[in-house]
């Protein structure tokens, strides 16, 4: 009753094929379960030893992301941590520990939040995870969706480091959204050069061929 009451005020929509849907809710059944993950084949990434991702950076995924980063929609973060758990459960790493890629100033006062923490956080409340939050970015970067491929590197070259050592040697590293791989490339490099030794990298979607 008072679901159906909200739902004719508040009217709620499949953010990818605008169905109407329950309040509370992102995606429709079908858009949501079109998204089989987590994608078995691992990504190549320079100074990472396995990488994986959930889904494809395409429909629904693509607005699910887009919703979570530009639209002020921080709840996405609990659809999201689910789908992190399932990685987990399907690669089993060997650590615990998850560093979060960093979020840099300008972002994260333009959302209010830190898109990367939210979504562990969630996740730390259905798997015990000990988040580091080790890294920083310093400087100001230009937003890695706006640039060319060849371009993202010089990017985000020498721009993040390390805010203290890793407590231990082996780590998941964990972003919403893998394009190039150059952010995770260059944040894995700075891990190592701090005594990491096994990184594995997750991502919720990935856009790289």
């Amino acid at each position: 009753m008072i679901r159906s009451i909200i739902s004719h005020f508040f009217p709620n929509s499949c953010l990818a094929c605008e169905k109407e849907i329950d309040p509370g809710h992102y995606l429709c059944f079908e858009c949501l379960n079109s998204m089989a993950g987590p994608i078995m084949a691992p990504l190549e990434l320079p100074y990472i030893d396995s990488a994986f991702s959930y889904w494809k950076y395409e429909s629904p995924m693509r607005e699910l992301i887009h919703a979570y980063k530009f639209e002020d929609r921080p709840g996405i973060a609990r659809l999201f941590s689910n789908m992190t758990f399932e990685m987990m459960n399907t690669f089993l790493p060997a650590t615990n520990v998850v560093v979060p890629v960093p979020t840099s100033l300008q972002a994260f006062v333009k959302r209010g939040y830190d898109t990367n923490l939210g979504i562990l956080r969630f996740l730390s409340r259905k798997v015990e995870i000990r988040i580091e939050n080790i890294l920083s970015i310093s400087g100001k970067t230009v937003p890695q969706s706006t640039l060319k491929m060849k371009d993202r590197i010089d990017n985000v070259k020498d721009k993040f480091r390390l805010k203290k050592k890793p407590s231990c040697d082996s780590v998941i590293l964990f972003d919403d959204v893998v394009t190039s791989g150059a952010t995770a490339s260059q944040c894995a490099r700075v891990l190592r050069e701090g005594g990491v030794k096994d990184i594995v990298f997750f991502a919720v979607a990935s856009a790289k061929k």
